[in-house]
């Protein structure tokens, strides 16, 4: 865990991707709109809930197992309210300012080519007006992690 910790201090643009032992992809399915491949909006402090998906494909050319997911973003202004994805096991992380979100666990065998069991991660937005990101480092083998990163923003306007 002190491994993904020190991953989320890396500065990395978001709505990047670098290549790696996986693709990583975010995308948005329900309370979020914007433009595939631009800034995700949600309205912030009401009841309703945002959800997003994480796929991660194997692309190494071999079988991977024990993959582990930091999911890294201010968890003052985008709080996780459950996870849902065969296999997945997440908990809260609180390592201050940079390294504070969500760490997950999936230990199916996947081949190569193959994706492992999608992650639907469900959030609920502050009511507090903000412009940020959602970053996500994958490791898995002894690979260097993967990234993959979502530039996110709170509307509170009337």
């Amino acid at each position: 865990m002190t491994a993904a910790l020190a991953l989320s201090l890396t500065i990395v643009p978001a709505a990047s991707a670098e290549p790696g032992f996986a693709t990583v992809a975010l995308t948005k399915v329900s309370g979020w709109s914007g433009p595939a491949g631009g800034t995700w909006v949600t309205r912030g402090g009401l009841t309703a809930r945002q959800k997003f998906d994480l796929d991660i494909t194997n692309v190494v050319g071999h079988d991977e197992q024990g993959l582990s997911v930091f999911f890294s973003f201010p968890t003052d202004r985008l709080e996780v309210t459950g996870y849902e994805g065969d296999g997945w096991t997440c908990w809260d992380v609180d390592g201050g300012p940079g390294a504070e979100g969500v760490q997950c666990t999936q230990d199916h065998l996947i081949v190569h080519e193959e994706a492992w069991p999608k992650l639907t991660v469900e959030t609920r937005a502050a009511a507090i007006w903000t412009q940020d990101s959602i970053d996500v480092y994958a490791e898995a083998g002894g690979h260097d992690a993967v990234h993959a990163g979502q530039n996110f923003m709170i509307d509170t306007s009337t």
